[in-house]
């Protein structure tokens, strides 16, 4: 196998670069300093954008996200006496 391309950290980014490497055939290898059991227990990303999910479903990795995740259609921000709710679906059509 001759390495094509070599990837420092596989944290979500590093980790998604080789997935969709490995799709278009292109040979990577990934270099993480933690153990793969600390990788795969660490909670990362607790918001996506709607552009990465359309990344992630056709690169086969959206199923336990489809299945498990809250969409929001917007959040509100707030301090004594005011609350303002801001919209996503109005602002960008898309939720997050």
């Amino acid at each position: 196998m001759r390495t094509r391309v070599a990837i420092v950290g596989a944290g979500p980014a590093g980790l998604l670069l080789a997935h969709l490497l490995d799709l278009a055939g292109i040979d990577s290898v990934l270099i993480e300093r933690q153990t793969p059991e600390h990788v795969a227990g660490r909670i990362r990303a607790g918001v996506l954008e709607s552009s990465t999910v359309d990344v992630l479903r056709p690169a086969g990795l959206a199923g336990r996200l489809l299945a498990e995740g809250d969409e929001h259609h917007g959040i509100h921000l707030q301090w004594p006496g005011e609350r303002h709710r801001i919209d996503f679906m109005a602002h960008v059509g898309r939720p997050v």
